[in-house]
């Protein structure tokens, strides 16, 4: 599944990702989820729910 978005930085003191909708229902995240991201040893971006 490939999606595409745009990197926005309204404010000048954080950029904005907007995950599509697609892939958060494949995912089966919900709106309040708790979300990181890491980066890989191949140095790639993952973005997973935060494990309490």
């Amino acid at each position: 599944m490939a999606n595409k978005t745009i990197l926005q930085y309204p404010n000048k003191k954080q950029f904005i990702v907007t995950v599509p909708k697609g892939l958060v229902l494949a995912k089966g995240w919900k709106r309040g989820d708790k979300l990181e991201f890491v980066i890989s040893n191949r140095g790639e971006i993952v973005m997973r729910r935060f494990q309490k």
